[in-house]
């Protein structure tokens, strides 16, 4: 199927806003992580070997999060680049057509 219409102003829109709330998930998911390493020594909610156990587990869960955000930006970032490069494509039309027709 070929793509007939793309708004590339909507398209550089919706890639500025991936990215901004892939940072902002980011953020979010850093300070949870560090909160959840704080527990067992620092604020101690819960202690002991258990605590600890239970949280070095969750600590190495964050790998996969810290991936999966990656990739959520690189999405951002290839549909900027992609939506740049129709652009290009666009602007260099519109110049040879008005060229044929002066």
């Amino acid at each position: 199927m070929a793509i007939s219409y793309i708004n590339t102003t909507e398209v550089e829109d919706i890639s500025k806003d991936l990215i901004s709330l892939v940072n902002e998930l980011n953020t979010e998911i850093n300070n949870l992580f560090t909160r959840f390493s704080e527990v067992p020594s620092i604020t101690r909610e819960w202690v002991g070997n258990q605590a600890q156990f239970y949280f070095q587990k969750v600590a190495s869960d964050k790998a996969q999060y810290t991936d999966f955000i990656g990739k959520l930006r690189d999405i951002g970032y290839k549909l900027s680049t992609d939506v740049y490069e129709v652009q290009m494509c666009i602007n260099k039309n519109n110049n040879i057509e008005t060229q044929k027709g002066s």
